[in-house]
């Protein structure tokens, strides 16, 4: 009896040092004890010996001058380790599988490579008549679900350069509008678009720095994807894309 009440101490402080962590978001980097403490509804005085230890792992560091508190060396350096060893195409593989399933379509998991993006893998649709394109392909970021929630998410200099590559004003004006509708909305479609007769969805994966360099697609015959099935296909791959960016460390 008294080991296991050991044991289960040893877990509530290991959790409340984690809630520590947890306390530190993009809009509040920094934070006082006070803040702190009252984040997590602990006594400053258990705070602060929490904080020792977080401090002594570098996991947070204190600065001199203000007394607040910041994410230290040592949770950069495990993120580093993380982000080598995470694998996002074994993280989507079973997304993908579930959500082709649920649509019987052809589901495509695109990385950006420059100025491009590329198939890195793909469940084949169900049904006898399915859009494909292969691993490895070299498609542009201007035209197409995939490519467009890919630019949508990327800087002003990229986008410029890809928008020197549109064939013509009027589509460079069409894309320029449907851009801030995709960030809007989380989520991109196109009919006839690329190529005559497919259509697709396609939403925005991110990593564990907010960035996107990845996303999940549906594609099919254009004729399959009514506006009622389109509507159920955009729920379904945002849902698996958020589902991927949170195993990739992703917190909105």
């Amino acid at each position: 009896m008294q080991e296991e009440k050991k044991h289960e101490a040893g877990l509530r402080t290991v959790q409340r040092a984690i809630d520590i962590l947890y306390c530190f978001t993009l809009e509040e980097q920094e934070l006082s004890l006070t803040e702190i403490a009252k984040k997590i509804s602990l006594a400053k005085s258990t705070t602060t010996r929490l904080l020792a230890t977080l401090e002594q792992n570098r996991l947070v560091v204190k600065d001199p001058e203000t007394l607040k508190y910041r994410l230290g060396q040592g949770l950069y350096y495990l993120g580093y380790i993380a982000g080598k060893s995470i694998k996002v195409r074994e993280i989507a593989r079973p997304v993908m599988e579930r959500l082709r399933d649920e649509t019987r379509e052809t589901v495509n998991l695109y990385v950006l490579e420059q100025d491009a993006r590329v198939c890195v893998e793909q469940c084949e649709g169900l049904q006898a008549l399915r859009h494909m394109v292969r691993i490895g392909e070299r498609l542009p970021l201007w035209a197409g679900a995939g490519g467009k929630v890919l630019l949508a998410y990327q800087s002003p200099e990229v986008q410029e350069r890809i928008f020197a590559q549109v064939p013509t004003k009027e589509r460079l004006d069409r894309l320029t509008a449907e851009l801030e509708a995709i960030r809007e909305r989380g989520v991109a479609s196109s009919v006839d678009e690329r190529e005559v007769g497919s259509a697709a969805v396609a939403a925005p994966i991110f990593d564990i720095r907010g960035e996107v360099g990845a996303c999940l697609s549906v594609s099919g015959p254009a004729h399959r994807f009514t506006r009622e099935v389109m509507e159920q296909f955009k729920r379904l791959v945002k849902e698996g894309a958020q589902a991927i960016s949170e195993k990739l460390g992703y917190r909105p």
